[in-house]
Formats: structure tokens, C-alpha cells, sequence
């Protein structure tokens, strides 16, 4: 289903019954992403995976700032209050773990509780590692590039089905797209003065071998929201809800199961 927010189309995939959960993926990637997860979460909470403005379905505009992290945010603001879904449960990972936790700062009515994976307080990501991945993205295909994002994302463990899986979800994209997102949605993010003010439940999850956000920026999270809790994943890089599904699946579950009762 699509929900229009007035300036864009977002494209949800809904599944299951119980309390609402929102899935927000990170940079290239879809609702296709959490395959390994939908499954499972469905069966005790309804489930909604979206497709961030500029990924999978959704719409794609172009205009300059289109993709602030303040867009991205606000989007999902608006699937929630539409789909009248608060509070909701808000799992994000990557940039998406930095729009959930610019949710649960400038929206917190909407938010029940946060999972935050593989994410960090501000863009840690060197500038001239980002230039260096524009200058990529200009002179390669698609399928080229996604080789650098695959080799970057993934411990030394991972198999060739989770690698296949990723490069064919960051193929997919449109490269314009692509790099108007990685600029102006990674570039100057930073709510590191801010975390203290959330008050939700919190769960913190990092991977041992993350090196795109490396695992000190989830605990540093945790050290600024009070009562976060922390799970680091080990032997995993940055996408450890495919690395190990399983485990990443069974932490967001005790975690949820565990607050079911409070009181919102």
C-alpha cells in the first residue's frame, strides 16, 4: 500500500496483528531488506516495512534537500499518523536509525519504543569517504558499485547468498537518486546534545566487525539515553539482522516482549 504525505508517495508492506511495529531501512536499500524479519515479527505484532523516499517504490523527487534527514523523518511521521498506528514500536538501522531517532525527538508522541541497529549519534562517515563514493557512483554502473557497498557491509563470514542478496537490492537503485541521498542524507546529521531527552525504552544493537558504523557509535548512544539497554552481535558487520537473523530476530523480540505490559 502507498500513504501520501502531500509531497511524496511512501510504499509500506503491512503484514500481521498486535501492536504496531515500523521497520525503517537504511541508505539503498527497501522493505525488501527485512525479509528475514517480517516473517517472524508479523506473527505477535503488526508489522509495517516502508521504503524511505527516493528506495523501492516509493517516490523519487529531485529536488534540492529532498532528502534531509528532516524529509525522511517526517514521511514516516505521516505513515504513522495515517495509518493510526501510535505510539508505534520504531526499529531503524543505518540512516535509519537516524531518522528513528529524530522521531523519537521531534515526534515523540509516535513512538512506543526504539530499536536502534547498527547506527550512531551523528554521520561518523569520513567526508572524504563520502566524496570518494560520489566520485564511484558517477563513474560506475550500479552493479559495479554495489561490489564496494558488499565488501564494506559484510564480515569476513558472511555467505554468498547474503552478499547476492545486498548487491542485487543496491543494483536496483537509481544512481542519481543514490547520491543525492548520500549527500544530503548522511552530511551534518548530529543529535548527540539531544539523546538525553528521549525517554522511551530503548535497545541498542551493534555489530562486533561493523565497519561503516562502527559498533562505538551504538554504545555511545546508549550511554546518552538513560536506560538503553546494548546487545553487541558478534562476528558481525553492519548488517547483522541477515549475518544472523535468528539472533538478531530473538534480541528485538525479548526486547519487545519485555515492555509489552508498560504503559505506554
Amino acid at each position: 500500500m502507498f500513504v501520501e504525505t502531500g509531497e511524496v508517495a511512501i510504499f509500506c508492506l503491512e503484514e500481521g496483528v498486535g501492536e504496531p511495529l515500523v521497520l525503517i531501512h537504511g541508505l539503498g536499500m527497501s522493505h525488501e531488506l527485512w525479509e528475514q524479519q517480517v516473517p517472524e515479527f508479523s506473527k505477535n505484532f503488526r508489522t509495517i516495512a516502508v521504503d524511505l523516499r527516493g528506495f523501492g517504490r516509493s517516490s523519487c523527487p529531485s529536488d534540492s534537500g529532498s532528502y534531509a534527514i528532516e524529509k525522511l523523518t517526517s514521511d514516516i511521521a505521516c505513515v504513522i499518523e495515517s495509518l493510526g498506528i501510535k505510539p508505534c514500536h520504531i526499529l531503524g538501522t543505518s540512516m535509519g536509525g537516524f531518522v528513528a531517532q529524530m522521531l523519537a525527538l521531534d515526534y515523540p508522541a509516535l513512538c512506543r519504543s526504539l530499536i536502534l541497529c547498527h547506527t550512531a549519534p551523528r554521520m561518523s562517515i569520513p567526508l572524504e569517504i563520502v566524496q570518494s563514493r560520489v566520485e564511484s557512483l558517477s563513474a560506475m554502473r550500479m552493479e559495479e558499485y554495489s561490489a564496494i557497498v558488499v565488501e564494506q557491509a559484510f564480515s569476513c563470514k558472511a555467505g554468498d547468498d547474503a552478499r547476492g542478496f545486498i548487491a542485487k537490492l543496491i543494483a536496483k537503485n537509481n544512481r542519481e537518486v543514490y547520491t543525492q541521498v548520500l549527500v544530503e542524507g548522511l552530511t551534518g546529521f548530529d543529535v548527540t546534545g539531544r539523546l538525553s531527552g528521549i525517554k522511551k525504552p530503548t535497545l541498542v544493537i551493534t555489530g562486533e566487525f561493523d565497519r561503516v558504523l562502527p559498533k562505538d557509535g551504538g554504545q555511545e548512544i546508549c550511554d546518552l539515553i538513560p536506560r538503553a539497554r546494548y546487545y553487541e552481535v558478534s562476528e558481525v558487520g553492519h548488517l547483522g539482522y541477515i549475518e544472523k537473523p535468528n539472533l538478531f530476530n530473538r534480541i528485538v523480540l525479548e526486547f519487545l516482549n519485555s515492555i509489552a505490559t508498560d504503559i505506554a
